[in-house]
């Protein structure tokens, strides 16, 4: 987010800071590392110095920086399989066998609590001192521009948080806006005292307080994200654009409330949204090509119709990976495997993770549909021309009954069929796992521990995946929240408000997006393409093969309910099926779905 901030203002408030104060501001009677508030800050640009902060802990190494996508969600929702082994806390994390000495699991706490405090700073400790400071002389201009950085602080804070629940909370529903008295996480609200102790540690609040607590600060939000001189709602233009507004605070506050069960709050949020936020929802080639730092796409990346909430990540020459950037390492976890003329192929990073084969089959790809190969094991072994030919129908024409989900290909590079840029020559993707692991290379029968299809992970990965190009120091923008999302929000809302399956309101969301999956105009009705029921219990996507070995009676509940389908499909990847597992208790069956990886059994 905020591209020019966090890379001009940063240099810019830094130099301030150590060039533009007459008088000292650090206190020297305390510790070397306490401003004093006396002094500090003295200037709009100090302010703003200090709203950068949680801004920039989005991508910082613990979350979308580096670790949080490729080596937690990924491994807990099952979105990739581990190639590599050495490492034990990522094996634990694939079988959820998760302990609080997974150095894996213990990074997400550190950066969101991390992000928590700086908002706090910010909306407790920045702008009250500064307004002190200033007095009468503080002008209407800057009094508005402090409201709206409040907002966004106010959001920020909020967003660290709905991420420390959904990941470390006990439980996560409050049933019907009732009670749920069972341990959230540690509140740091405004009345600890920073520095005491005993204050500190205070015990978990209830799942109940925590969403109130988020509630109440995403309202915040949006009540200072207001414009004082009319009411209308705050939006940024030109090259603001990419701070939070009034309508990303809305859309995470529609989300919290379903956390609470409070659907009619819920829907009229997202509703508002879709009405008066001037959203629309990208083509279907847009969308396709959104997630991989494509320059091409860049230039007009905050220009984005669907993002209500974009991440912006800055490709550097900085390692993201080793500390503070404006760029993301997360695709080093995962880079493609690419045909470089050698068996077993080149990948520009570690290449550690794959797609999770059971993700084909939710998709609807035949998952024992291998290639014919010849000449294995030498710089010439090719693949049959009609197994390409065949995939290329499946991923380009879109045959709706006939072929996979086309998100499939948004969210995966299938081998021997899809191609990247290597220097300046399109070559294949290859299956993963450098030649050894692979029954495509090996072209006979393995033990189930080996690879088998080894489609690499697309949505943020390399565009290029060009040998020289560093992953440490890429840049690919994170969506937190888009106007697809908001749609299958609305369809949850009609639908648990009615009781009906074939809520029309509920359906014509839900099928807004499913229409643009399949790259067909999303606001005309289409017959033979809608869902006419999102529950009916019936076989009603894509996910038609059986995911499990052992328990021949076992029925995916992506199968039988497309808002799940949907869900799953759309953010297959963004590190955000998590939430819902939890929210609609799909734990078990998810275990059921994948059953094993590579790492062990799944349980």
């Amino acid at each position: 987010m905020k591209r020019y901030i966090i890379k001009l203002s940063f240099i810019l408030g830094v130099s301030t800071l150590l060039f533009g104060c007459k008088k000292s501001f650090v206190d020297e009677s305390q510790p070397y590392n306490v401003l004093n508030p006396d002094i500090f800050p003295e200037s709009m640009a100090q302010v703003d110095y200090f709203l950068n902060s949680p801004y920039a802990n989005i991508h910082s190494v613990e979350l979308f920086g580096f670790s949080d996508l490729g080596r937690f969600f990924y491994n807990i929702d099952h979105t990739g399989d581990v190639a590599w082994l050495g490492t034990s806390d990522w094996n634990e994390l694939q079988v959820l066998h998760v302990n609080a000495a997974n150095s894996y699991s213990g990074a997400p706490w550190r950066g969101l609590y991390r992000g928590v405090q700086q908002a706090r700073t910010f909306i407790d400790e920045i702008v009250p001192n500064f307004k002190a400071k200033k007095g009468s002389s503080l002008s209407a201009s800057d009094t508005t521009a402090l409201r709206y950085k409040l907002g966004e602080a106010y959001y920020l804070r909020a967003w660290h948080y709905f991420f420390l629940m959904n990941l470390y909370a006990q439980d996560v529903v409050v049933k019907g806006n009732g009670d749920n008295t069972e341990p959230g996480v540690i509140l740091f609200t405004s009345d600890i005292k920073i520095g005491d102790r005993a204050d500190e540690m205070r015990p978990r609040s209830t799942v109940k307080q925590c969403w109130d607590y988020i509630i109440a600060d995403l309202k915040d939000a949006m009540t200072h994200l207001t414009n004082p001189a009319n009411g209308t709602p705050k939006t940024w233009a030109g090259v603001d654009k990419g701070r939070i507004d009034y309508y990303a605070a809305e859309a995470l506050l529609g989300r919290v409330l379903m956390y609470e069960e409070r659907w009619s709050e819920a829907r009229d949020a997202f509703l508002d949204i879709v009405q008066h936020s001037g959203k629309t929802l990208m083509s279907f080639s847009d969308y396709y090509n959104m997630w991989n730092g494509n320059p091409q796409y860049a230039y007009t990346e905050n220009n984005n119709t669907e993002a209500l909430h974009q991440v912006t990540i800055v490709r550097s020459g900085d390692n993201a990976m080793a500390g503070s950037s404006t760029a993301s390492a997360v695709s080093l976890l995962y880079t493609p495997f690419y045909d470089n003329g050698v068996p077993g192929g080149a990948t520009p990073g570690y290449g550690n993770m794959f797609m999770h084969d059971r993700n084909l089959g939710r998709f609807g790809f035949p998952q024992h549909y291998y290639p014919v190969m010849k000449n294995l094991g030498t710089p010439g072994r090719t693949v049959e021309t009609a197994y390409v030919d065949s995939c290329y129908h499946m991923k380009t024409m879109k045959r709706y009954g006939v072929d996979p989900d086309p998100r499939l290909w948004v969210c995966a590079y299938q081998p021997w069929v899809d191609t990247v840029l290597n220097n300046t020559n399109k070559v294949a993707i290859l299956p993963y796992g450098a030649g050894t692991e692979t029954e495509y290379q090996l072209n006979t029968t393995q033990s189930s521990d080996v690879i088998k299809h080894g489609w690499s992970l697309r949505k943020f990965n390399l565009y290029d995946v060009q040998a020289s190009q560093n992953p440490r120091m890429h840049g690919a923008d994170f969506y937190f929240t888009r106007l697809s999302e908001v749609y299958l929000n609305l369809a949850e809302c009609y639908w648990k408000l009615s009781g009906n399956d074939a809520d029309p309101n509920a359906l014509e969301y839900i099928n807004r997006v499913h229409r643009r999956a399949w790259d067909l105009p999303n606001n005309t009705s289409l017959g033979g393409v809608d869902y006419t029921a999102l529950a009916s219990g019936t076989q009603i996507t894509k996910a038609q093969l059986h995911p499990n070995t052992t328990d021949l009676s076992f029925q995916d509940q992506l199968a039988l309910n497309a808002l799940y389908y949907e869900t799953w499909a759309e953010t297959f990847g963004e590190a955000k099926w998590w939430f819902n597992v939890r929210r609609w208790g799909l734990g078990p069956n998810e275990a059921k779905v994948y059953e094993k990886s590579r790492a062990g059994a799944i349980t």
